[in-house]
């Protein structure tokens, strides 16, 4: 298994900052994977949060989404949680962006006869690798990524089209391998809707599929004259995309009839090509509705409010959701603990700071800005003694110098 250290860059020009040339704004690199399974060495695009950064605050780990076509949506996507991370919408997340080399050979499923226009002999011939595929994401690369990468164990798979087909696979044979699924208009008609049969005669309230999020992206692909309605009736392959998609949504989102957490949507004014970027959009939003918690300014108006022990408890569920230790952000908390300082709500800035030991007990900064907290209150006892355990964690002259004045004073 071979890193290589080529940056993915985007070239803006007159910007200016602290980046690794003037002109460059670095979003991720290129690493690749020397595949036993697929007899082949693939590239892989990825994106870690916050890597360069000269952040004070203690390393994360984070959950992964592997995504489907990497070329072509790996930027969109890392923009989109960037964005989302940014406002609570998401946790941040390792972006793992899988090109194609033999694109039909990967992500279908089973081999199907040749079937013009839609299926031609060359397409046929190529197709039904989609089981190796597979094999090569659970056993060499979500391994390798894990090994190499700051992850934690939160997986989402997404992909568009073929790919779209693949996640449907994915979450009908290796449930276990993701916790959530974004299928952006898959090719359901394929091979004479064989997965689509699979589905049907699949017990889906089995427990396999519990705790499983799946969101299913429906794009406009009606031919002129046709409606969601008539096109139900066509029996022509034309049709069939569509139709087979319908055929899906109709089977799961009936509750009663599986265990997964299912959400869909037509999508009626984009096509199969533009309806990645929306059906990603609102399939995060979608599966983790559960993740967003607000802090209102009348919470900390409030003299009554309950909202460091709000926080907790949003967390600690979340934490359970998401399979891992989910907390708020250390630099976000820390904020909040310095807002109210300012706001001289001294009694819930404690809170705050106090709750970022607790969160963080590993890092120096913490108890550096709780002794700042103790220094507003003058606590010079406890100043002392916050200063001194940021210094056992880390030497940095901020707390030196503070603790020293407390000492000479």
């Amino acid at each position: 298994m071979k890193n290589h250290t080529l940056i993915i860059t985007i070239l803006v020009l007159f910007l200016s900052g602290p980046l690794l040339g003037q002109n460059d704004i670095v979003i991720g690199k290129m690493d690749s994977i020397q595949s036993k399974i697929l007899g082949e060495t693939r590239e892989l695009m990825i994106y870690v949060p916050n890597q360069g950064s000269n952040s004070l605050f203690i390393k994360k780990k984070y959950p992964v989404v592997y995504l489907l076509d990497g070329n072509a949506h790996f930027t969109s996507v890392v923009g989109m949680l960037q964005r989302f991370s940014g406002n609570n919408i998401t946790p941040e997340m390792i972006v793992v962006a899988i090109p194609n080399t033999d694109r039909t050979r990967d992500l279908t499923h089973s081999k199907a006869k040749p079937n013009p226009p839609m299926v031609p002999e060359g397409l046929a011939n190529a197709s039904g690798g989609g089981k190796n595929f597979l094999s090569f994401i659970e056993k060499e690369l979500v391994p390798y990524i894990d090994k190499t990468y700051p992850t934690e164990p939160y997986k989402m798979l997404i992909g568009h089209s073929f790919g779209g087909l693949f996640v449907m696979n994915a979450l009908l044979e290796k449930p276990e391998l993701f916790n959530s699924y974004i299928s952006i208009d898959p090719s359901m008609w394929w091979n004479d809707k064989k997965l689509l049969t699979a589905y049907k005669n699949t017990n889906l309230k089995d427990d396999k599929f519990k705790n499983k999020s799946l969101y299913l992206g429906i794009a406009n692909t009606l031919e002129k004259g046709m409606d969601t309605v008539s096109v139900r009736q066509e029996k022509g392959q034309m049709a069939s995309h569509i139709n087979s998609i319908f055929e899906t949504r109709d089977l799961l989102k009936n509750g009663k009839n599986t265990n997964l957490l299912f959400a869909s949507k037509y999508y009626e004014n984009d096509t199969h090509n533009s309806a990645p970027l929306i059906t990603t959009y609102d399939g995060m939003r979608f599966i983790f509705d559960f993740y967003k918690f607000n802090v209102e300014f009348s919470d900390l108006l409030d003299d009554n409010t309950d909202i460091v022990n709000e926080m907790k408890t949003h967390y600690a569920k979340a934490s359970r959701t998401l399979g891992y230790d989910n907390k708020p952000d250390e630099s976000m908390l820390n904020g909040m603990g310095y807002r109210l300082l300012g706001m001289e709500n001294a009694d819930l800035a404690g809170q705050f700071f106090r709750l970022n030991v607790d969160y963080y007990p590993k890092s120096f900064n913490v108890y550096d800005s709780l002794g700042d907290y103790y220094l507003h209150i003058k606590n010079k006892d406890k100043a002392i003694e916050s200063f001194e355990k940021a210094l056992a964690i880390k030497e940095n002259p901020d707390s030196r110098k503070k603790l020293d004045e407390l000492k000479s004073n």
